[in-house]
Parts: C-alpha cells; structure tokens; sequence
C-alpha cells in the first residue's frame, strides 16, 4: 500500500515539476520580450527628446530672428 501511496505522490510531483518547467520556460520568454521591449522604449524615448531639443532650439533661433 505505502508502494502505491509513493508511486502516486511521485508522480503526482513529476505532473508538478513538469507543468512548472513549462510555465518557467514560458515566463523567462516573456521576461526576455520584455527586455527587448524596455530597451526599444529606452531608444524612442531619447530620439523623442533630441528631436524635441531641436525643435526647441529652432524656435528660440526663431524667435531672436524675429
């Protein structure tokens, strides 16, 4: 009896370990889109800045022209 007990507990754990290997493998590509993503935004955000620092000193040249 206490053989069938742990034969059903053991695999009952390797059903466990393997639906959590799934869903680790499947957060660490997440994660890893991510990063990629955080990493575009970081770009975007400081082209956005330089083109709004120009835009800025355009309209000072701009406006002492004036």
């Amino acid at each position: 009896m206490t053989t069938t007990s742990d034969s059903r507990t053991t695999k009952k754990l390797k059903e466990t370990i393997s639906q959590q290997s799934t869903e680790i493998s499947r957060l660490r590509t997440r994660v890893s889109e991510l990063v990629d993503d955080v990493h575009s935004l970081k770009s975007e955000v400081t082209m956005f800045k330089t083109a709004v620092s120009n835009d800025m000193k355009g309209l000072v040249e701009a406006i002492k022209n004036k």
